[in-house]
């Protein structure tokens, strides 16, 4: 501790070593109150450790632990009397759950107001006195208690909830009343009313009277109910009004109709679309009254044009609407009608290709319809055997005529209507063979001519034998074909050909006869072109072309090989 020196100019601070002196004559005192203290303290604490050791004992192996063991002696409780006994406790026990349950539900709920705050206090001393009886295992007096806690919490519970049913009223019903004032002069003194149940509701809700203020609140919704069927059968009314205006094409009335409407009811769509409906209600009538007169008179395509001019003007007219359907429904009709007549009438005639024209005109209006489905399939059916059997009569018709080609192309054309009758393939097949064989028969006589032409006479015949051959019977030979016949015939006789040779040279035909030699020697030789050749080992080789015809006098042929090999 810090002190000043008393003498002299200059103050000093003294710091002693030890902060703690000066305080130990303060600590120092009898001990004796400190014993008594801790002693007290270790009971305290001793019985309270008991406690604790001998609830845990119940809790784990039942109340009943510490119980005396019962004895055989006079006076001991019946098996009745305990039965009753644990009947009692089980009950008192369930009655505690079930109570203790509903309070910690109830807890939960705020108790803003003093009465509800009462009643909580009351429920709680109940619940605790209850539960007192329970641990004192008077479990007869604890079921008591907590049975007439039951009703304590169902009465509280019903006035949280009629609180909170007052409260939503009363703000409702301040609202709904500035909604309906439209409705003050449709039905007096309701509004008024309305007002005064309000207040009268909102002291009793500040009283704690909350089913009270709830009675008082829909006492005012009566009277607000009764100003809002009045609002609604005015509005209705007009806006009926309006639409019969609307329908007549009285333009200024329905114009007053729907404004009468909406200063009651701002904002009604109905009656912003009525005032807009009303401002062409005059040529919307008058185009519905000529819609009508168009339908009197069966003109059904020109009534729906005008239903739906009136339609355009006013998108919200039922009656063009309706017109507009019921004409062109009535239009179709007509078309049906008309085309199912035609289309009869020439099923009748046999002209199928009419009916089933008018047969599609008639589904183009009712594209369901099973009956004219089912005749339009006979139709295309008798056309098509029809088409089939005209088809094949062209094609026997061409064969007939010799017209192969034409044929061919009709029994093609058959074959394409019904690709399995058997006719029509017989008779493709058959000029198709007849084609070829007059095909062959061309190439093998311009190849003869040819033949010919080149003096290859035999060759020629042999092309001349093989087209007559593939030759149709029932084909005439051209005169072309004849000449060429009698000219092939002519040059098919043997010419007598003298050869002079001098039986050293080997003398060879080509394509007649081999190679020999002799000094000389005729031959019958058929017209034609011939190569001569003669051959001489020393001397060069002989090639002379002889042509042999008939009617023509033959040549001498000598043929003589007798120039030197070496020789230039």
């Amino acid at each position: 501790m810090a002190e000043e020196s008393p003498g002299g100019p200059k103050r000093r601070r003294i710091i002693h070593w030890n902060p703690e002196a000066g305080k130990e004559q303060a600590r120092r005192g009898p001990a004796w109150p400190r014993v008594i203290a801790w002693t007290l303290g270790g009971a305290f604490a001793l019985l309270l450790a008991a406690g604790l050791v001998i609830r845990g004992l119940k809790l784990f192996l039942g109340p009943e632990v510490f119980a005396p063991a019962p004895v055989a002696a006079v006076g001991s409780p019946s098996i009745a009397e305990a039965s009753s006994a644990f009947i009692s406790q089980a009950k008192a026990e369930q009655a505690f759950e079930l109570v203790s349950k509903a309070l910690k539900e109830l807890r939960r709920v705020p108790a803003d107001h003093p009465s509800q705050l009462e009643q909580l206090i009351t429920m709680e001393r109940l619940f605790t006195q209850g539960e007192t009886l329970l641990r004192s295992r008077d479990f007869g007096r604890a079921f008591a208690v907590f049975e007439a806690l039951n009703p304590e919490i169902e009465s509280f519970t019903r006035n949280v909830k009629a609180k909170g049913e007052a409260r939503q009223g009363y703000d409702s019903i301040l609202l709904r009343i500035k909604e309906l004032e439209l409705a003050r002069s449709l039905a007096p003194g309701a509004l008024e009313a309305a007002f005064e149940a309000a207040g009268a509701g909102s002291k009793l809700l500040a009283d704690g009277n909350f089913a009270g203020a709830k009675k008082q609140f829909d006492a005012g919704f009566a009277q607000l109910k009764r100003a809002e069927e009045a609002l609604t059968a005015f509005v209705k009314a007009r806006m009926f009004d309006g639409q019969r205006a609307l329908a007549a094409g009285e333009k200024a009335a329905a114009r007053q109709a729907f404004e009468q409407a909406l200063a009651k009811s701002p904002g009604l769509e109905a009656a912003l679309q009525g005032l807009k409906r009303a401002e062409t209600s005059d040529r919307v009538h008058a185009l519905l009254q000529q819609g009508a007169k168009l339908e009197l008179q069966k003109q059904f395509k020109e009534a729906a044009e005008a239903y739906k001019q009136a339609f355009a003007l006013d998108g919200f007219s039922a009656a063009a609407q309706e017109g507009q359907s019921r004409s062109a429904r009535l239009e179709k009709e007509t078309r049906f009608a008309s085309a199912k007549a035609a289309a009869d009438e020439a099923i009748q005639a046999r002209d199928w290709n009419r009916a089933i024209a008018e047969l599609q005109n008639a589904l183009k209006v009712t594209p369901q319809n099973t009956e004219v489905q089912a005749q339009l399939k006979t139709a295309r059916a008798n056309a098509h055997q029809e088409a089939v059997q005209k088809a094949l009569a062209k094609a026997f018709d061409y064969e007939k005529a010799y017209q192969w080609s034409e044929a061919r192309e009709a029994y093609s054309e058959t074959l394409k209507l019904d690709a399995d009758h058997a006719e029509a393939k017989e008779g493709y097949t058959r000029v198709g063979t007849v084609i070829r064989a007059l095909l062959q028969y061309q190439k093998y006589i311009e190849a003869a001519e040819q033949l010919a032409n080149r003096s290859d006479f035999q060759g020629a015949i042999r092309r001349f034998n093989e087209a007559m051959a593939v030759k149709p019977s029932y084909l005439v030979n051209s005169d072309r074909v004849q000449q060429l016949h009698a000219q092939l015939m002519e040059q098919n006789k043997p010419v007598e050909v003298t050869f002079k040779s001098d039986g050293s040279t080997w003398v060879q035909i080509t394509n007649f006869k081999a190679p020999q030699k002799f000094d000389s020697e005729v031959m019958r030789i058929l017209p034609g072109d011939y190569e001569v050749i003669g051959r001489r080992k020393g001397y060069r080789d002989i090639n002379l072309l002889l042509q042999v015809r008939a009617g023509t006098p033959p040549p001498l042929v000598t043929v003589i090989c007798n120039v030197p090999s070496d020789q230039k």
